[in-house]
C-alpha cells in the first residue's frame, strides 16, 4: 500500500508544482524568464501565495514519496538508504523554500541550496546503486538526470537571471520523479533495487 501512496505522491508532486508554477508565471505580466530567478515570484505580486503554497505542497509529497521509494523499491543497502534520506531531505528543504520565501534572505538561500544539493546527491546514490543490479536502465535514468541537473546549473548563460536555468534542473528531477513514480505503482511488490 505504501509503494502505490509513493508512486501517487510522486507524480502528484510533480503535477502540483508545475501547475502552480503555470498558473503563477501567468498572473505575473512583470516577470522574466531571463532577468529574474524563479523565487521572486513567491516574493513579488498578486500570486505569491500560490507559488509559496505549491512549492510546500510540492515539497511535501516528495517526502510521502521518498520514504515510499526507500521501502518500496530500495533494498537495505547503504547507498540506496544514503539516497532516500538525502531525497527526503531535498523534498523537506523544498518545502522550506515556499515557508521562506526570498524574501527571508538567508533562511531561503539556505534551502534552495539545500534542495539542489540534496536531490543532485539522492538521484546519484540511487542511479550507483542501481546501476549494479540488472536493472541497469534505471541507473542510466539516474545518471542522466544527475548530469543534466548539475550541467543546467554550471553552465553560464547568457542572461542575469536564473529561471531558465533553475527551470531546467527542476524539470530533470520532476521527470525523475515521475519516471520512479509510476515504477512504483507498476512494478509487483517483490521487485527491489
Amino acid at each position: 500500500m505504501l509503494r502505490r501512496i509513493a508512486g501517487i505522491c510522486g507524480i502528484t508532486s510533480q503535477v502540483v508544482g508545475f501547475i502552480s508554477l503555470l498558473v503563477t508565471v501567468s498572473r505575473s505580466p512583470w516577470f522574466s524568464w531571463t532577468e529574474d530567478y524563479l523565487s521572486v515570484l513567491g516574493a513579488k505580486g498578486s500570486a505569491t501565495a500560490l507559488f509559496n503554497s505549491g512549492l510546500i505542497l510540492t515539497g511535501v509529497f516528495s517526502l510521502v514519496f521518498a520514504i515510499g521509494l526507500g521501502e518500496g523499491l530500495l533494498s537495505r543497502r547503504l547507498l540506496g538508504q544514503l539516497g532516500m534520506i538525502s531525497l527526503i531531505v531535498g523534498s523537506a528543504a523544498f518545502s522550506v523554500m515556499g515557508i521562506f520565501p526570498r524574501t527571508t534572505g538567508i533562511p531561503h538561500n539556505c534551502a534552495s541550496l539545500a534542495f539542489f544539493l540534496f536531490i543532485s546527491l539522492a538521484i546519484f546514490l540511487i542511479g550507483v546503486r542501481v546501476i549494479t543490479t540488472p536493472q541497469k536502465i534505471w541507473g542510466m535514468l539516474c545518471l542522466t538526470a544527475v548530469t543534466l541537473i548539475i550541467a543546467f546549473q554550471l553552465i553560464p548563460w547568457p542572461w542575469d537571471g536564473g529561471a531558465i536555468p533553475q527551470l531546467l534542473s527542476v524539470l530533470a528531477w520532476s521527470l525523475w520523479t515521475i519516471a520512479f513514480g509510476v515504477r512504483l505503482l507498476m512494478r509487483p511488490k517483490s521487485v527491489t533495487v
